[in-house]
């Protein structure tokens, strides 16, 4: 009886300590905070671009000052566009604010040419227009649903072009000629929308359409002299409307220890 009652005591005594070794040890799950948009972000952009170059040229007699303005032509290109951004966003509850600048670099560039004389311009005159570059400087109001951006955008567009004439030769006037005036700045405006998509904390894609309104700037062109007449001197006023989509790719600085953000 002594035995057995030992026995039972032991188990007693064994069997929390034996249960307490058995128990698996608990890890508190880690704290996910929620994603914001808050911070700032740089990136490249890559789309297409299509648009019209509204041309048009007048002459100035030398002479008698008249002025001879055929009227605009409006010519049409499509390019590949291309750049750089950097920008802010700072969330507020579920709408984001912002404030970005690009730089981007196109091939759209146009020739005009007369096809029938028109005052002192010859059939197989021309203008080329070339563009430089565009720049953007935009603000931008959005809506977040968690790591997916819904925003709308606007602001200042500018962009450097270059103009070129070719004058055919005139028969007993000047032989054929061409002018450049290069690197002028046109400013206008620009408005869009956007969807950008984080698939990181810091990495976040997204694609815009922008469309774009560059106003009127004079361009000096030369001068040529028509077959007994008085030289003319020309000049033409260019402009641009534009839309462009484009693919974006941005790195949310905030998290990777760079600016405090």
């Amino acid at each position: 009886m002594r035995r057995i009652l030992g026995i039972v005591l032991a188990t007693t005594i064994a069997g929390p300590a034996f249960a307490a070794d058995m128990t698996m040890p608990f890890k508190a799950p880690a704290y996910a905070p929620a994603f914001s948009w808050t911070g700032t972000y740089v990136g490249a952009n890559v789309g297409g671009i299509w648009g019209t170059f509204d041309v048009g040229p007048a002459s100035t007699n030398n002479v008698n000052g008249l002025v001879v303005a055929p009227g605009t032509m409006s010519i049409n290109n499509s390019s590949l566009i291309g750049g750089v951004q950097a920008g802010y966003n700072w969330q507020i509850g579920q709408w984001v604010l912002g404030l970005e600048q690009d730089y981007q670099f196109t091939g759209l560039k146009q020739t005009a040419t007369f096809a029938t004389p028109s005052g002192p311009f010859l059939s197989g005159d021309s203008f080329s227009v070339k563009t430089d570059y565009l720049a953007a400087s935009r603000a931008k109001v959005g809506m977040a649903w968690d790591r997916v951006l819904v925003y709308a955008a606007g602001g200042l567009e500018t962009g450097l072009f270059d103009v070129t004439s070719a004058y055919v030769a005139r028969a007993g006037g000047s032989p054929a000629l061409g002018f450049t005036d290069a690197n002028k700045l046109h400013f206008g405006f620009n408005v869009g929308a956007g969807i950008d998509y984080a698939i990181t904390n810091n990495v976040f894609l997204g694609v815009e359409y922008r469309y774009i309104d560059l106003g009127k700037e004079t361009y000096n062109l030369g001068a040529f002299t028509p077959a007994g007449g008085a030289a003319q001197t020309v000049s033409n006023s260019v402009s641009l409307k534009a839309s462009e989509v484009t693919a974006r790719l941005n790195f949310k600085l905030g998290g990777l220890g760079l600016f405090g953000m």
